[in-house]
């Protein structure tokens, strides 16, 4: 694309485009601001911190960079540097009081992710002893089912150089994940099924069966997605 054609854009546009590189490499993020004034004038207005996509970023061509990049968003309030700070405090450095606040602040500022996964995280502490989990969130099945794309892609997931902290592990391990094999919902003739986002098929579950499966799909999937976070100076 021709400078001329850039120069065209207006400042939102210009946004949107910095932050899609940005979030594919940090190199490149660099790159346009020296190429174009217009991107230069963009990454250095505080607003481009405040929100930038960072979800997805996961550049280490440059660590030094990210590391900067990362911070300055964090300090600025950047939504989705809350949540993944939250996540790093929660799940590698165990401060769990600590990381939920955070998550639950990325979600009252609008991240939909951070939303999904303060209510699951609430929703994964209420079990009774069966193993049932109460209180199920609002949200639509579809939209857990968008949420467990995000959770399980592979842009996410694979983080495995730690460990789940214990009263998460702990709890997670007193879900009942089988509900499904024993309830009425099994037994439904003729079977019903879902198209899941993915293309798989699947038993439809009524909600007891289907808020335990999630619950417990989420416990045992969401720590994959947690990622380091840069020491700050």
């Amino acid at each position: 694309m021709e400078n001329l054609n850039l120069a065209s854009l207006p400042p939102s546009m210009l946004h949107r485009i910095l932050s899609k590189v940005a979030t594919t490499s940090i190199r490149d993020f660099g790159s346009a601001r020296i190429t174009f004034p217009g991107f230069n004038e963009v990454g250095r207005d505080d607003y481009f911190y405040r929100s930038a996509n960072l979800i997805y970023l996961n550049d280490w061509v440059d660590e030094n960079a990210v590391r900067t990049f990362k911070v300055n968003c964090y300090r600025l309030g950047n939504p989705e540097a809350v949540y993944l700070r939250g996540m790093y405090e929660y799940f590698f450095l165990h401060l769990l009081d600590e990381g939920r606040e955070k998550i639950h602040c990325a979600g009252e500022r609008g991240c939909v992710l951070p939303q999904f996964v303060d209510a699951m995280l609430n929703l994964a502490f209420i079990v009774d002893g069966r193993g049932i989990v109460h209180n199920y969130p609002a949200f639509t099945r579809q939209h857990v089912d968008e949420m467990f794309q995000i959770i399980n892609s592979w842009d996410l997931s694979g983080n495995w150089n730690y460990e789940k902290p214990p009263m998460f592990l702990s709890v997670a391990e007193r879900i009942e994940p089988n509900v499904p094999h024993y309830c009425w919902c099994s037994n439904v003739d003729p079977p019903m099924f879902v198209v899941s986002l993915n293309g798989s098929r699947l038993l439809w579950k009524c909600d007891r069966c289907f808020w335990n499966c999630a619950a417990w799909d989420f416990c045992d999937d969401i720590h994959l997605t947690a990622r380091a976070w840069p020491i700050e100076d």
